[in-house]
């Protein structure tokens, strides 16, 4: 067995129904929708807080999307 951990969210009626609504619509388990979100949303924050320190780091330098094509070869 993995090694886990749990733990627990209060919602209110209205919120949690919403939830509710969300999983079904994907067609999983509240819970799994619940685990999903928090999970993508950490990512996201993660690469908001990795894409922030590298515009620190480049001193606010941007590279266009036609610059960043050209140099990885591809066709802009």
């Amino acid at each position: 067995m993995t090694d886990t951990t749990v733990t627990s969210l209060r919602f209110n009626k209205d919120q949690y129904r919403k939830v509710k609504e969300l999983a079904d619509f994907n067609g999983v388990s509240v819970t799994t929708y619940m685990r999903q979100a928090v999970l993508e949303h950490a990512e996201d924050e993660t690469d908001y807080q990795d894409a922030a320190a590298n515009l620190k780091t480049s001193h606010g330098e941007t590279v266009s999307r036609t610059e960043i094509m050209t140099r990885l070869g591809l066709r802009p």
